[in-house]
């Protein structure tokens, strides 16, 4: 069963050329931000609220009370936005890639086609495949990247309203 699955892997990354890899590649450290960034937001972010309002206790005795706490505040909203540029470059990124993939098999197309002539229609079929599959999957990723960019942003800003 697992073999059957790397074979299938394997056969994608194999058609789709090297970019395919490198997408390969940069979903899994997306997919890991995104992952570490949901538990935090809802699961961990109780112990920095509790933080937060220690904090918060500790300066209402303090004289500068109004400067310390645009500074926590500014604190404890860069915690929680921490990692969110390195996700949305890595979604944008992705895309861009695709279209890397999309010429770079074009590419392989128009050499078939300057060597065999329009005949051989397997060799066009290869090229085609190296062109089409690095997009699809540079979109792919994207668009699922997206939209848990987007419920993570949302419980984020909410967290941030709350403090």
């Amino acid at each position: 069963m697992i073999t059957d699955i790397f074979k299938t892997y394997s056969n994608f990354i194999y058609q789709g050329g090297p970019v395919v890899f490198i997408l390969f590649l940069i979903s899994l450290y997306l997919f890991v931000l995104i992952f570490a960034k949901f538990k935090y937001l809802f699961f961990d972010i109780s112990e920095v609220q509790d933080q937060y309002k220690k904090r918060l206790s500790e300066i209402n005795n303090d004289e500068f009370y109004l400067l310390n706490l645009s500074s926590l505040k500014c604190d404890y909203r860069n915690i929680i936005n921490k990692d969110f540029f390195i996700i949305q470059t890595l979604i944008a990124l992705c895309p861009v890639l695709g279209l890397l993939g999309t010429v770079t098999g074009m590419i392989e197309v128009f050499d078939v086609v300057s060597f065999f002539g329009t005949g051989n229609a397997r060799a066009l079929a290869s090229g085609i495949t190296k062109a089409t599959l690095p997009t699809m999957t540079g979109m792919a990723i994207s668009i699922v990247g997206l939209l848990t960019y987007t419920v993570l942003n949302s419980k984020s800003q909410s967290i941030i309203s709350e403090l």
